[in-house]
């Protein structure tokens, strides 16, 4: 099964523990338009990892967020804020579903064939 994949412009690493999505994405609001936010997350559990992907406009914009908040501290961490690489993404983790089967439902029982019988009849004629 293929895995969505989050990409942003501008990359964040050690953030403080806890750290949520809201939080990364109003960091970045005095800078520009946030488009989102994404924290990485352990796919097993689903606990917040401590770095993460910001989509910021315009690109000069994402600059100036990085010029000013690269080496900045947030909740007693020193954090490291660069131009993410094109080919850097997060693994969205999908929500838990049932999986689903891909094999063809089963037939209903064989059932007895249906016969039709066609009658002619002559024609009447006035």
């Amino acid at each position: 099964m293929r895995q969505d994949k989050y990409r942003g412009n501008v990359f964040v690493a050690n953030l403080p523990k806890g750290f949520t999505d809201s939080q990364l994405a109003e960091a970045f609001d005095p800078f520009g338009i946030v488009i989102s936010a994404f924290l990485a997350r352990d796919p097993a559990t689903g606990e917040t990892k401590r770095h993460g992907l910001v989509s910021i406009a315009p690109p000069p914009a994402a600059q100036a967020a990085v010029n000013a908040l690269n080496g900045t501290e947030i909740g007693g961490k020193r954090i490291e804020v660069r131009l993410a690489d094109p080919g850097m993404a997060i693994a969205i983790p999908k929500p838990n579903r049932p999986k689903r089967s891909f094999s063809a439902p089963p037939r209903p029982a064989a059932e007895t064939p249906r016969t039709f019988v066609v009658e002619r009849r002559p024609l009447r004629r006035p």
